[in-house]
């Protein structure tokens, strides 16, 4: 009895000596990896963060010079009225162009250029859009992370539920061949009229049942592999040669907080770049200074210019045949200033002022529950320990039990219907003790992801 308690817990002793150091079997690092490639979530996650530099790029764009050329050709017909100062002209004793003269103008024009123009000065609002846009870019990247302790979490808890597949086919194989050496004996002894069919059929019912159990395990384990070459685009081959044993994860001696926590770190960020957006909306209120160059060849053709009513001539009728100017060179500074702008200065601001304090309660919503979420999970996880060590001592009682009866059955003490109860019990409480294996693992994984540490684990 002494020995084999003792044997019984070698497993668990062994498990906790060898997880000491690693927590997570280094063979599931490559499907864990294979399902992070493979992730269309993280991929999108991962074009969200290049979107997020090309608008990094295009704001820093606005600091260089901007250059543009321009080609225009028109017609231009007008009326009007000019003033040109009187001239005397004594010989004729007359004025000219005394008062207003009414005037008919007509012209082609055709002009081509090159204009620079570049921004000294945007009221602080280039830069403040920068830092806003990068610490956007830092919150993808956190977001980016968290997915992968999701992915993680999800390609360990499906192996764990493979590997205590394993073990129930090892319950079931050893179960059935137990009942077939029974099912053997009972056979000669109804031969020999020691025993009856009715406790043959007992047994063949039992054995049927295990049967059903490993045509169901059969149907769990190819939906499992399935579902792990859907997330990892692995062959189910290569699946099949990750093997290791279901033992449980010992980090009882280690402290978890948030401070890896992936989500509060994105988080974070957020609430800095809406805090430089609202920098960036003060700074529209200042004036933009710009520096600008120009150059252009401009011409006015096939011009005329009809002057009417004027003393003494009447009508005087110009052309001018063409009209050029080349290079027309313009350089200067110029400043814009937004002094009213129907209070869309006012909202802006007030819009991002609110954007700030709704980050900031996320922030601090998120901080508290995941706080009580860690708390939970700690207590999850002890408490799934020292229920494991109660499914430790009901297996062994059951194995020394499906021992007695084995013997008892033999020497006749008992029936078959005793017997084939203490196999049950037997399966029972081995299946009870690998569950609770699979739950202390899977609370193990809970806390570490929610600690921010499950995919830093399996990266040691």
């Amino acid at each position: 009895m002494l020995i084999i308690r003792y044997l019984s817990f070698i497993p668990l002793l062994t498990s906790i000596s060898g997880f000491a150091q690693q927590l997570i079997d280094p063979q599931l690092r490559l499907p864990v990896e294979k399902a992070i490639e493979s992730s269309y979530e993280l991929k999108n996650k991962q074009l969200e963060v290049e979107k997020n530099n090309y608008q990094y790029d295009e704001v820093k764009g606005k600091r260089q010079p901007n250059l543009s050329a321009i080609a225009l050709g028109g017609y231009l017909n007008s009326n009007g009225i000019i003033d040109i100062p009187t001239k005397s002209i004594d010989i004729l004793s007359t004025e000219l162009f005394s008062g207003n003269q009414k005037f008919n103008t007509s012209a082609g024009l055709f002009t081509v250029g090159i204009n620079a123009t570049q921004i000294i000065f945007s009221g602080l609002q280039i830069p403040n859009a920068l830092n806003a846009i990068q610490e956007k870019s830092t919150a993808l990247d956190y977001l980016k992370e968290a997915e992968k302790e999701t992915i993680t979490k999800d390609i360990l808890q499906t192996y764990d539920q493979l590997m205590l597949l394993v073990k129930v086919e090892e319950l079931i194989s050893n179960s059935a061949k137990r009942l077939d050496k029974e099912h053997l004996k009972v056979q000669k002894a109804i031969q020999n009229g020691l025993a009856i069919p009715y406790d043959r059929e007992k047994i063949k019912l039992a054995m049927l049942e295990l049967e059903a159990r490993q045509v169901e395990l059969n149907g769990n384990r190819q939906l499992l592999y399935k579902k792990l070459e859907t997330l990892t685009h692995l062959s189910e081959q290569d699946l099949q040669q990750i093997q290791y044993e279901l033992a449980p994860i010992d980090i009882l001696a280690s402290s978890y907080t948030l401070e890896n926590k992936k989500e509060l770190k994105a988080l974070e960020h957020s609430v800095k770049a809406y805090e430089f957006i609202y920098q960036k909306e003060k700074g529209s209120h200042l004036p933009q200074v710009f520096a600008f160059a120009n150059t252009n060849y401009t011409s006015i053709f096939g011009s005329r210019f009809k002057l009417k009513d004027v003393d003494i001539l009447g009508d005087v009728n110009l052309k001018m045949n063409q009209f050029s100017m080349f290079p027309n060179i313009l350089i200067g500074i110029g400043a814009k200033w937004e002094l009213l702008d129907g209070g869309q200065h006012k909202n802006k601001l007030a819009q991002a002022k609110t954007d700030i304090l709704i980050n900031e309660n996320k922030l601090k919503d998120s901080q508290e529950k995941l706080n009580l979420l860690l708390s939970k999970n700690k207590i999850d996880y002890e408490t799934s320990t020292e229920k494991l060590k109660v499914n430790n001592q009901q297996n062994t009682i059951a194995t020394n039990n499906l021992e007695i009866a084995s013997r008892q059955f033999q020497e006749g003490l008992i029936d078959v219907t005793e017997r084939l109860a203490a196999e049950n019990d037997y399966y029972k409480a081995n299946l009870g003790y690998y569950a609770q294996i699979l739950d202390q693992r899977s609370k193990t994984y809970e806390l570490l992801q929610t600690s921010g540490e499950l995919f830093n684990q399996l990266s040691n």
